[in-house]
């Protein structure tokens, strides 16, 4: 008798299981493809992952994976990695209409760009990121700064802190800083920013330095701003130039064995990089003209007077008296080992093309700026690693993001070439997926279209 319980109860839990696992039904399964999960370089052939309210909640061989009738299913020959970051982003200012802010966010996520970084926010963003948030926008995830501080914003060290305290209380993610401030008011910034828990990042100013930066626990240096002077030993006697510069006219005062000592204090600080090395070559590489960029992909979104204003800034830079070809050769050169010995001593370095910038198209842009870490001497895997598992590790989200995992956020990027070996992605973007709902690649030509048809 009591065996024969134990059969019933056995064969009732076995049915009931048997019953769950028949009717699973993932809000969305993107069938027997091939994984980069980004855990290491390698890629995992004929994967299905299930998706259910945003998150991964299976991973397994195509053959075993069994869902029920109502999931979504996307298949084809696919690769799949993690959708990636562009970490020195900006969103239009609402003066120039919802519909310009709207149309950048769609262009960033068209190209794979699942989170953005914006660094020079107003109210209008922290209003977007909660349309992004809760799926009313098509967006990538939002992180944004607040108005910038620099030489003209700030004011009395009383004044600056009421700014940091405002900024919080505001709901930022992060503090902005462009150049102009003083040792004075850096460090007012920097000492109540710190005791408040709010992350200060972007620009360093002339008076502050590098290292004042680096001790104040500065979250990012964007740009590789004010290494240069830094290797040329902080010329005292020098003007600080045109913010585009960074260093530019000191290239050739640069001590190269010096780069390897600001890498490793880099990584003591504990402080990230994001270098946007495209808007350097933009500007200085005498081997793009602007005929050239005018024709990169991407470019056909931007609105006509702005690629103008683009162009005419460039051609300015390369006729004035203090641009030489060489030395402009020589600083993309320091800019490429300083990228590469960031990487090497193991200091954090992070995807950001500041978009749209000076001809970077939103998203697009982004794909340059990977095949320039590559250029700098960083494996593909590392240059993808720079937009997913480092961005990641900077927000705090390890357990959660950057990766193709169970129990992860479902951002991803479709493709139909191996990434691996297609940087830049350029029109091999077949679909995305932005905190679970699948967006093709059919849909997003049709909302590129109406960008186009309103620049």
């Amino acid at each position: 008798m009591i065996r024969y319980i134990f059969l019933s109860v056995f064969l009732v839990v076995f049915l009931i299981f048997s019953t769950c696992e028949a009717q699973e039904s993932p809000d969305l399964v993107i069938h027997n493809v091939s994984l980069l999960t980004m855990e290491d370089d390698q890629i995992s052939e004929g994967q299905t992952l299930f998706i259910e309210d945003g998150i991964i909640s299976w991973i397994g061989p195509a053959d075993e994976a069994q869902y029920g009738g109502d999931a979504t299913v996307v298949e084809g020959n696919y690769y799949v990695m993690p959708g990636l970051a562009e970490m020195h982003a900006h969103i239009p200012p609402d003066n120039q209409g919802d519909q310009r802010m709207l149309d950048a966010l769609t262009l960033y996520l068209s190209q794979g760009i699942t989170t953005i970084r914006g660094m020079l926010g107003q109210q209008a963003h922290l209003d977007l990121r909660e349309q992004a948030a809760t799926g009313e926008i098509i967006s990538p995830r939002i992180f944004t700064s607040g108005p910038s501080f620099n030489g003209n914003s700030a004011g009395d060290p009383d004044q600056i802190r009421q700014m940091v305290h405002d900024q919080f209380e505001a709901g930022y993610d992060l503090l902005k800083l462009h150049p102009g401030l003083t040792m004075e008011q850096f460090n007012a910034m920097a000492n109540e920013a710190n005791e408040i828990g709010i992350e200060f990042s972007g620009h360093i100013s002339h008076d502050v330095g590098l290292i004042r930066s680096l001790e104040a626990g500065q979250g990012t240096i964007d740009h590789l701003d004010r290494y240069m002077e830094f290797l040329a030993g902080n010329p005292e006697d020098r003007e600080d130039p045109s913010i585009i510069y960074f260093g530019y006219d000191l290239a050739h005062a640069a001590d190269e064995g010096r780069i390897e000592e600001a890498a490793i204090m880099t990584r003591e600080a504990g402080v990230w990089n994001v270098p946007t090395n495209t808007l350097m070559h933009n500007v200085f590489n005498p081997d793009l003209s602007t005929d050239v960029m005018r024709e990169w992909p991407g470019m056909e979104y931007m609105p006509s007077e702005t690629v103008a204003g683009w162009v005419n800034f460039v051609n300015n830079i390369r006729q004035q008296d203090d641009y030489d070809a060489e030395q402009a050769e020589r600083f993309l050169e320091l800019r490429n080992l300083l990228t590469k010995a960031i990487q090497d001593v193991g200091a954090g370095l992070m995807l950001g093309a500041d978009a749209p910038q000076i001809f970077n198209p939103p998203g697009f842009s982004a794909h340059r700026e990977l095949e320039l870490l590559v250029s700098a001497g960083l494996t593909p895997y590392e240059a993808l690693k720079a937009g997913t598992v480092n961005v990641a590790e900077y927000l705090g989200e390890e357990d959660k993001a950057g990766k193709v995992a169970i129990g992860y956020r479902a951002d991803l990027i479709l493709l139909n070439a191996n990434p691996l070996e297609t940087i830049p992605f350029n029109n091999r973007i077949m679909g995305v997926i932005s905190d679970g709902d699948y967006i093709s690649r059919d849909e997003f030509d049709e909302m590129l279209n109406e960008i186009r048809e309103r620049r």
